[in-house]
């Protein structure tokens, strides 16, 4: 995140969980990303219509359904 470990030993144990709450925020929207561009490859679909799209993404927000897993395996 850019700071020092001189200001990580002087914060207080709320701004400590504050940053450990924004860094999960920052990894589940990259896991989201990479979920929705593969998606998007797998399926030939352009990845750029989704890019506001903030609903759940199958497998990371909601579980992926049987026939979803069904149509990828060949």
């Amino acid at each position: 995140m850019g700071l020092s470990e001189q200001y990580f030993w002087e914060s207080t144990p709320k701004k400590i969980i504050a940053l450990i709450d924004q860094k999960k925020e920052v990894e589940k929207i990259q896991q989201k990303n990479l979920a929705i561009y593969t998606a998007c490859y797998v399926w030939g679909k352009d990845p750029d219509k989704y890019e506001d799209n903030g609903g759940p993404v199958a497998g990371r927000d909601i579980p992926i359904s049987d026939g979803a897993l069904k149509g990828l395996m060949l």
